[in-house]
């Protein structure tokens, strides 16, 4: 059995099959309707709740993505629990302000687009309480990344933003959900008898319980926030055999200070969530930050890990180039050993690692800046939030005294089987000046310089996403871009803004 709170009410539901969703048990098991399937992929937040485990702050998650079991010890709430039902037909602010300002026509994508405001209203509220000053561009950036993950194909977004703007302006009353970190739901932090009698279900506690789990369960499928796998079950109709949670395990979800190679820096834990790791990268790294706003949605960064990113292997992951490009590491580790290995090192071709089938990650390595060292992140995809990349291009490069531009690092994702440094490019950028790359004084022959070093790194496939030739091209386009960047830099004090090293749709100064 699983037990949790719904909608503040204590509830206990019946152990699910592994693949099961929170979205299926909820519509079926629960009769919650409320809350609607409209992709079963996690991009249109139509299934979204507020979700808050013990010692965590309310945060939306999609529904679909979520593993049934997962809700063990948490207070998962739906669009049903928004309002106070002993005060009906009285609404929630929430919901009154979506009337008020007609933002919803058929209403199908409403219950999810209202719950991502719930949850905002919650957050915002809370930061207010604490002395937080919060002017309109900072609500409005809020509130950007709070609906990114919900998309409206008849209303529109104006009103509702509008509605979200007022809202946050305290016109419709205070927040209806609490953000104060303490879930009344109790924690559960081992799987039922019958779970483990079935050997469907496991949540080991231990570090060791885990890695004896991998070594007897081979053939069972690891699992955290589950943002891709679970697309296998929702997809393709995948059954799961068996499932490892490995959410539960302590030891994967810290974030320490270490060494290792000789350098200082942190060592992340894979069952680290992007929403973890974000004031990290935000305070070290700050365009690494930049691309996590665009890695999902808010529902996904909830529950997407960094393990989860590496493991799936994906040549399109948004993190390995990143960390990549940054030298970091890998450890794996299984009941008999450990090792640590350079991440560019663990990919060997589509889809396939050095991981071992007794093996899990621990934890990436990351290691701190080194002086004077910049990065720029650049992520095309057809639309700005909650897409997957068509390509991913991390520039990282140190400078000299006079400002010049040397030790050139350069990782791309989505032109290859796997994430991998361009090192005929990072010749290039360490032979060339870098006057003659930027878009004024770039010739035909230096561009074809480029484009021939970008073709002697990579090899890429046409798919959906894009053709061979346009990512070829688009990778090329990238390093004048880059260049007028860091000429930039040399003219000001000031840096640019992240965006503009990150967003590929901008126009360079």
């Amino acid at each position: 059995m699983i037990d949790f709170t719904l909608n503040g009410r204590a509830c206990r539901l019946p152990t699910p099959a592994p693949g099961t969703s929170v979205l299926e048990v909820l519509r079926t098991s629960l009769g919650q309707d409320g809350t609607k399937e409209g992709c079963a992929s996690g991009d249109c937040g139509a299934c979204t709740i507020a979700l808050q485990g013990p010692g965590h702050n309310v945060s939306t998650a999609n529904a679909c993505l979520m593993p049934a079991h997962q809700l063990a010890g948490c207070d998962l709430i739906t669009v049903e629990g928004l309002a106070d039902a002993s005060q009906a037909p009285t609404l929630s602010a929430v919901q009154q302000a979506l009337v008020s300002t007609h933002a919803s026509q058929c209403g199908f994508c409403t219950p999810g687009i209202a719950m991502s405001l719930a949850v905002l209203h919650a957050r915002h509220q809370r930061q207010i309480d604490q002395g937080e000053v919060i002017d309109a561009r900072q609500r409005d950036t809020m509130i950007d990344h709070a609906l990114g993950g919900n998309l409206c194909r008849c209303t529109g977004y104006r009103p509702i933003r509008e509605a979200a703007h007022r809202l946050l302006q305290g016109e419709f009353g205070p927040a209806c959900l609490q953000d104060a970190g303490d879930s009344t739901a109790e924690a559960h932090d081992t799987a039922p008898d019958d779970e483990r009698d079935t050997g469907r279900f496991y949540r080991p506690v231990t570090l060791q319980a885990l890695l004896a789990l991998r070594a007897e369960r081979s053939d069972a499928t690891l699992i955290a926030g589950g943002t891709d796998l679970m697309l296998e079950h929702t997809q393709r109709l995948r059954d799961f055999p068996a499932l490892i949670d490995t959410t539960q395990v302590a030891a994967l979800g810290k974030i320490e200070e270490g060494e290792h190679a000789g350098q200082a820096g942190w060592w992340i834990g894979a069952a680290v969530s992007y929403h973890q790791l974000m004031p990290l990268l935000r305070e070290h790294y700050p365009d690494g930050a930049e691309l996590l706003t665009r890695l999902g949605s808010e529902q996904i960064r909830h529950r997407g890990t960094l393990g989860g990113n590496i493991g799936n292997a994906s040549p399109i992951g948004d993190m390995p180039p990143l960390l990549i490009t940054l030298d970091a590491y890998i450890q794996l580790m299984s009941q008999d050993n450990e090792r640590i290995l350079k991440l560019e090192d663990y990919f060997l071709d589509y889809k396939r690692t050095q991981l071992m089938p007794d093996e899990i990650i621990h934890s990436v390595f990351l290691p701190r800046p080194l002086p004077n060292q910049r990065l720029a992140v650049h992520k095309l995809s057809k639309r700005r939030d909650d897409d997957i990349s068509t390509l991913l291009g991390v520039f990282a490069w140190r400078r000299d005294a006079s400002g010049r531009a040397q030790h050139w690092r350069v990782a791309f994702g989505g032109m290859a089987g796997v994430p991998a440094r361009a090192p005929h490019l990072e010749a290039l950028l360490t032979l060339q000046a870098l006057e003659s790359l930027t878009p004024a004084r770039l010739t035909a022959q230096t561009r074809q310089q480029i484009e021939q070093a970008v073709q002697a790194d990579f090899s890429p496939l046409s798919d959906v996403r894009g053709s061979r030739e346009y990512r070829l091209l688009a990778a090329s386009h990238l390093i004048p871009r880059v260049a007028q960047r860091i000429l930039n830099e040399r003219q000001t004090t000031t840096s640019l803004t992240p965006l503009e090293s990150l967003d590929a749709y901008l126009a360079q100064s």
